[in-house]
């Protein structure tokens, strides 16, 4: 049960990082303020998403 927790976890991490590469790759090359827009949403919404969980 351990290990899977931990495998879920670090794949959550794998896939926050790869998403947060994207928006940043495409900012860089397109220069689009909006992509830098999509990473402050999503990193936002995790924040307020943890700071929920530990509420409860």
């Amino acid at each position: 049960m351990t290990i899977n927790k931990n495998v879920e976890k670090y794949l959550w991490i794998l896939g926050v990082l790869f998403v947060t590469c994207l928006l940043l790759g495409s900012f860089i090359i397109s220069k689009n303020v909006l992509e830098l827009a999509y990473l402050a949403i999503l990193y936002s919404s995790l924040i307020a998403i943890k700071l929920v969980s530990l509420k409860k």
